[in-house]
């Protein structure tokens, strides 16, 4: 009997020591692809999906590899005409979290972005943080 009940508790003990970080599959997940046209409506961001970035605009490319590029302004003026650059970065998602590190002109933001909903052709977040860190 003794020897039954170490049994259950030595099982009970190693199944419950499985590691689950909820880290989301990236290669499947509707986040891959490319979002521009951002509207902003109070908290919430919506992007639309498009086969490709397009000149001068924002948007978001994210990859199966969890590289991600950011199409943004190249430099500090927002003033209209905006022209924008690529900076290169990366990306985690867990359940509907997304953490964002990508360049910038003036070194690298982390964004972290609530994923509100997704779909074939809308990406609606709404950004929880964004942090600059300068460069040099």
């Amino acid at each position: 009997m003794k020897l039954i009940i170490l049994t259950i508790l030595v099982s009970v003990c190693l199944f419950s020591c499985k590691k689950d970080d909820n880290q989301t599959n990236i290669g499947n997940h509707k986040i891959v692809g490319t979002w521009i046209n951002p509207q902003y409506n109070d908290t919430l961001v919506t992007y639309d999906r498009a086969g490709n970035l397009k000149e001068n605009e924002l948007g978001f490319t994210f990859k199966t590899d969890n590289t991600c590029i950011a199409r943004q302004n190249s430099g500090w003026c927002g003033t209209p005409p905006i022209t924008t650059a690529d900076y290169e970065g990366t990306y985690t998602l867990t359940d509907s979290i997304v953490n964002i590190n990508v360049g910038y002109w003036g070194g690298t933001i982390d964004y972290t972005w609530k994923i509100i909903s997704v779909d074939e052709k809308k990406l609606t977040i709404a950004t929880i943080k964004v942090l600059y860190q300068n460069g040099g």
